[in-house]
């Protein structure tokens, strides 16, 4: 017979089995589940942004993509630009061609994703993704 001790013991192992703590390895993930990869091509003044929404999305009611320029002085006015992004259906490609760009400044977009509340009123948004360095041509 087992002791109690013995018994919670066999009762926490069990429990990191079955939640995945312990047992065979997973394998490696670079970003979280809800990080959705985004592509930028450089074009004559602008940016396109591609990604695709995942099934595992959830209920996306909308995105929103910020444009953050990289050659910010110190003293500069705030200079970030939104662009709102219909979200597509599940699978589906999301693309956001973003003009009135300097030619030759480098950029970078974020992407913001946002979801229905059930608790308050407003939509809960995350950033979902960060683009690497695009520079219009």
């Amino acid at each position: 017979m087992l002791s109690p001790r013995s018994r919670v013991a066999a009762t926490i192992l069990g429990l990191a089995v079955l939640l995945g703590v312990l047992g065979p390895a997973a394998p490696a993930q670079a970003e979280p589940y809800w990080r959705v990869q985004v592509t930028v091509a450089a074009g004559p003044s602008s940016c396109t942004l591609r990604w695709i929404r995942s099934y595992w999305d959830g209920p996306v009611s909308a995105y929103k993509v910020w444009v953050v320029p990289q050659n910010i002085s110190v003293n500069a006015p705030s200079t970030y630009r939104q662009v709102n992004v219909r979200p597509p259906r599940a699978g589906q490609t999301a693309t956001a061609r973003i003009g009135s760009l300097t030619r030759g400044a480098p950029y970078v977009f974020w992407l913001q994703a946002f979801y229905p509340s059930y608790f308050r009123n407003a939509p809960v948004n995350m950033q979902v993704a960060t683009s690497r360095v695009c520079v219009p041509t």
